[in-house]
């Protein structure tokens, strides 16, 4: 009887042990492992929404966010800048997952919200233009324009109201000196003003004390969004509820470090 009562117990030890060995091993496992494959996210250089910094990071407004969404879901993201029209292709060609800055003009499949605005605003000399009056006392301004960019249609019904000629030249820029010698053309009277985004520009033009002028009036706003092909669409909607997801706390704190 008694040897019976030491086998039980025995085995009811060992049973214990058994169990807790099992329950620490689940303790030492991570919850939920960081998904293998990473989200590829392709950018045309746009500060302050995204941008490679002087250490090779990708940073930005708009890449922090999509950083911060991704690490919720245990999604890594590899950032790739190219220009524009590259990145439109690869998302089509299934080499990358997401391109930032899209509209409607791009082909693409895009996120119901707008990440950010694409404020175009014309940059005149400031050495030969002082107002928006003088510059329009031009009777046929030369503006130039992106190659790159597939301009809205009510951008270019305001450029025929302005009876204006159009000069065409590639924006991209590879650091913030090439964005220096970008503006540069405005001294030489080659073109009146330069079609820009508002915030890179004043950014610019604050960072490098650049004799340019912004015009008062805002020429066109167009919504951007994140685009995707059709075929990525699941992962396209875990994303996009991830983002909407973030607490406004966070929100604000990113935005917070790219206010210029």
């Amino acid at each position: 009887m008694t040897r019976f009562k030491s086998i039980l117990i025995t085995s009811f030890i060992f049973t214990l042990f058994g169990a807790s060995m099992s329950n620490t091993a689940r303790t030492l496992q991570p919850e939920r492992d960081t998904h293998p494959i990473p989200i590829r996210v392709c950018f045309e250089r746009w500060r302050p929404f995204s941008f490679i910094d002087q250490s090779g990071v990708a940073r930005g407004m708009e890449v922090d966010l999509i950083k911060a969404a991704a690490k919720s879901i245990n999604r890594r993201v590899e950032f790739t800048e190219l220009p524009f029209k590259r990145c439109i292709a690869n998302v089509k060609y299934g080499s990358t997952d997401f391109s930032l800055h899209v509209d409607k003009t791009d082909g693409l499949e895009t996120f119901s919200d707008s990440a950010t605005s694409w404020q175009l605003s014309l940059a005149v000399s400031a050495d030969r233009l002082k107002s928006s009056d003088d510059f329009n006392r031009i009777n046929t301004p030369r503006i130039m324009l992106a190659t790159e960019y597939p301009y809205p249609k009510a951008v270019y019904r305001k450029l025929e109201a302005l009876n204006a000629r159009l000069v065409r030249r590639s924006y991209y820029e590879e650091n913030d000196e090439h964005a220096k010698t970008f503006f540069s053309i405005l001294a030489t009277a080659r073109v009146d003003a330069i079609l820009v985004d508002k915030q890179w520009a004043l950014h610019m033009i604050k960072k490098f004390n650049l004799p340019v002028l912004i015009l008062a009036q805002d020429f066109h706003s167009e919504p951007q969004y994140i685009g995707y092909r059709h075929s990525n669409a699941r992962l396209a909607s875990q994303l996009e509820a991830a983002i909407a997801a973030l607490p406004d706390t966070l929100i604000q704190s990113i935005k917070g470090q790219y206010q210029y």
